[in-house]
């Protein structure tokens, strides 16, 4: 359970602000852009390394700030969030960094095989992406919790025994 914390208005929309990159870095790069880009790859294929690029910039603008907020004099509400986000762009920078290499490796494999465009659908589509996206759905739902955590000013779990 989450521990309440008395934060102000101003810790509250510092707190908030990680998880809200996240999600945008989720929901609109992750789901709207690459719809729109996967829409038009026959004609530009390489329009869809749009997501993966800028999903790395914000991921990685996540992770340097949270650190340069860890060593900073802030709350520990604000420090316990920004934590928060950077343990979960962590694990999704990890996890972004596997679904790519996996999709190159399929692309390769499928054109050194002279497989189908089907099979190679198939091959990217359910080993590569389906579990991404699976993934990405769990993440969006755990960063809008984190966002109504932050805004009802409460503590990340674990972090109630750092605040004592």
């Amino acid at each position: 359970m989450s521990e309440k914390y008395h934060a102000t208005p101003d810790e509250i929309v510092r707190a908030k602000w990680p998880h809200e990159i996240f999600l945008i870095n989720l929901v609109f790069n992750h789901i709207l852009v690459f719809a729109s880009t996967f829409g038009v790859f026959s004609t530009f294929p390489l329009m869809v390394l749009i997501v993966p690029i800028t999903s790395f910039a914000i991921t990685g603008y996540i992770l340097i700030k949270a650190r340069n907020v860890a060593a900073s004099d802030d709350t520990i509400f604000v420090k316990a969030h920004w934590g928060l986000a950077h343990k979960r762009n962590s694990h999704f920078m990890w996890l972004l960094s596997i679904t790519c290499g996996v999709m190159a490796g399929g692309l390769w494999i499928s054109t050194a095989m002279g497989w189908s465009k089907i099979a190679t659908i198939a091959l990217l589509g359910g080993i590569g992406l389906l579990p991404f996206m699976v993934s990405l759905l769990i993440l969006i739902v755990l960063g809008n919790d984190a966002v109504h955590q932050a805004k009802s000013s409460k503590l990340p779990k674990g972090t109630a025994t750092v605040a004592a």
